[in-house]
């Protein structure tokens, strides 16, 4: 083991024992891990999001959203720790039934016109091999192109992930954002064969964030990128980059304008969510949340997807897709496994 590795366990496992706030976090290509350490247990909380440090916002909107403050912070090199993948087959069949039929009430009330798309979702529980500390450090080699976090707090319990999607980005007065749906597996060398599911659900995302930016921010300043396929790990999406100047909006208020977007929830809005709380038999907690750091240079905050509740000896990974008119069961199913082993074939 490496003075370099050896030396990241430790402190892993320290801050494990202490049971104080800490997140451990990568941003996409940075070539170092930060950590924002707490040297109390006050549970910390903003309502205006203007405070400095990392939030961890869940799913459903609260008013207040809990962080780790930027006062106590260390940049780390990146642990050698190698990814050794594993091939998860038949993972989480035991939950197929209940999973196709879940999809199959979405659509019905997509033909009886409730809804034009909803996003459905499932958990797998899995044994951890290894330790966390390890296990943290092989998502972090094998994904260098998502946001890679460990967030541990004893108010919202322990998660890890390895997310592609940006909710928003501010730097020098001007938001970024994108509208990421539709899924296919990775084939190297190989062109994904997009459907008229997957470009319709993409259409989608980026009408609703144009719409809802424009509500704040002049329609005519909004950059809206050509589409492209962006790769996470071992399938692909439907990417549109999306820019416009802040105009002196806050954090807080572009937060709520896109979160959440339909790609996490679906089309209409309201009765989107409804539907998950109705039919989902899992409460979402923080699977499709935000997270990230704010400070006063910039703010990187992301959607919380490809990650997994952090117990003891166990992981509870959380992975959704969105049904339209179009979907197929078979299909969705066959999605959500590929989602899985994003985290289940290192972790």
């Amino acid at each position: 083991m490496t003075q370099e590795k050896q030396d990241f366990l430790a402190l892993f496992d320290t801050l494990s024992r202490q049971k104080k706030p800490f997140v451990f976090f990568r941003l996409p290509q940075a070539k170092e891990v930060v950590l924002y350490q707490q040297d109390t247990h006050v549970h910390l909380q903003t309502t205006d999001l203007s405070e400095e440090g990392f939030v961890f916002a869940p799913f459903q909107h609260t008013g207040t959203y809990t962080y780790i403050p930027n006062t106590h912070q260390k940049k780390l090199p990146i642990p050698k720790i190698i990814s050794k993948t594993r091939n998860n087959k038949n993972i989480c069949e035991q939950q197929k039934s209940s999973y196709l039929k879940l999809v199959e009430t979405a659509k019905k009330q997509i033909q009886d016109a409730s809804l034009q798309k909803v996003v459905v979702s499932r958990i797998h529980i899995t044994k951890l091999t290894g330790t966390i500390g390890e296990a943290f450090g092989r998502l972090i080699a094998a994904y260098p192109d998502a946001m890679v976090y460990y967030w541990s707090h004893p108010q919202t319990g322990n998660w890890m992930g390895a997310t592609p999607e940006t909710l928003l980005r501010l730097q020098q007065n001007t938001v970024h954002t994108m509208a990421l749906a539709g899924t296919l597996p990775f084939v190297a060398g190989k062109k994904p064969n997009w459907t008229n599911k997957e470009l319709e659900e993409q259409s989608m995302v980026v009408h609703y964030i144009e719409e809802r930016l424009s509500q704040a921010l002049p329609k005519e300043n909004i950059t809206i990128a050509d589409t492209y396929t962006k790769r996470a790990g071992n399938i692909v999406h439907l990417c549109t980059d999306i820019s416009v100047p802040t105009n002196k909006c806050t954090t807080k208020e572009l937060v709520e304008l896109l979160h959440p977007t339909p790609a996490v929830a679906g089309l209409p809005m309201a009765n989107s969510i409804q539907f998950i709380i109705d039919n989902e038999a899992h409460d979402r907690s923080f699977y499709a949340g935000f997270l990230g750091p704010v400070s006063k240079e910039s703010t990187n905050l992301y959607v919380n997807l490809r990650c997994a509740a952090v117990f003891s000896e166990q992981l509870t990974l959380y992975v959704g897709g969105g049904i339209t008119a179009n979907s197929n069961a078979e299909d969705e199913w066959q999605e959500s496994q590929r989602k899985a082993e994003t985290l289940l074939r290192v972790l």
